[in-house]
């Protein structure tokens, strides 16, 4: 561990309510305060006894399109789009508390939760920050999945995707993740599905809170999106969105060049792991 910086909390709560893409389900979500080394915690103040959930990856139950944080007597699900905003604005203590079982889903992707985080404005607090260091390189493969973290002096990512869908071949993205870099180049980037799937979604129970509001639907032969793309590679800023929210359930910032090939919730949750494995021998 590197002792850098201050840890950081919110000055004052904020709040928005919105519906979750997989449930449908309207939720409000309360930001609030907390001390040093609380972490990021969940609490599911709709449920009895108003269980809580530290979001570390030890919390988590599922990484079907969505990383899900399981509690006693509950669960919290797409947890990545807001855990992504809080990491990229270097956020390292907060209480989330949620009336339902989902994080609103709101436009897609973090811009929302950046906003949130502004308005409630960012304290800085007494207590050092600890920011992991790599011992060594950490990589898994998974048929055509990669993802290796490498020892570095700062967080950078390096993302690959590639599909066999006429719309969507393949993308390529490297940057240095910062506050600036999050806010400008990730934060906008929308979550994005394909049309031919669904129908098999649906029946899974999964995305009954989609829309174009919220989702860029990519079909056979257009890309259908309130207002156009927002970036041409949007979906590979998107993926490096998701994994930084995934990255965030190592309970500390890190520094590491982290290259991905097709990343999805269950690899990089693989990975946190791994790499969580690693820093504790």
């Amino acid at each position: 561990m590197l002792f850098m910086d201050y840890q950081k909390t919110i000055a004052r709560e904020s709040s928005l309510h919105g519906i979750g893409v997989h449930s449908g389900i309207k939720t409000n979500l309360v930001l609030k305060p907390a001390d040093a080394d609380h972490g990021i915690t969940f609490r599911r103040v709709d449920l009895p006894g108003r269980p809580a959930v530290r979001a570390t990856a030890d919390a988590v139950i599922g990484t079907d399109h969505g990383t899900t944080l399981g509690m006693e007597g509950g669960e919290v699900r797409t947890i990545e789009h807001l855990m992504s905003a809080l990491s990229g604005l270097g956020i390292d203590n907060a209480e989330v508390e949620i009336d339902g079982p989902e994080v609103p889903m709101m436009d897609g992707c973090a811009l929302p939760f950046i906003e949130m985080i502004r308005t409630a404005g960012i304290r800085e607090l007494t207590e050092p920050r600890e920011i992991i260091s790599l011992p060594r390189p950490v990589y898994l493969i998974e048929s055509e999945l990669f993802l290796a973290a490498f020892p570095a002096d700062e967080l950078r990512i390096s993302c690959t995707i590639a599909f066999n869908h006429p719309m969507l071949r393949s993308q390529y993205l490297s940057l240095p993740i910062n506050p600036g870099t999050f806010e400008e180049e990730i934060a906008p980037a929308r979550t994005f599905g394909f049309y031919r799937d669904a129908v098999g979604l649906l029946e899974r129970g999964l995305i009954k809170g989609t829309s174009l509001e919220n989702t860029v639907v990519i079909g056979e032969d257009n890309i259908f999106s309130r207002g156009g793309l927002r970036f041409p590679d949007e979906c590979i800023r998107h993926k490096i969105l998701d994994l930084l929210g995934d990255l965030s359930l190592l309970g500390h910032p890190i520094n590491a060049m982290i290259v991905a090939i097709k990343p999805g919730h269950d690899i990089n949750i693989k990975l946190v792991k791994k790499i969580r494995g690693i820093i504790n021998e």
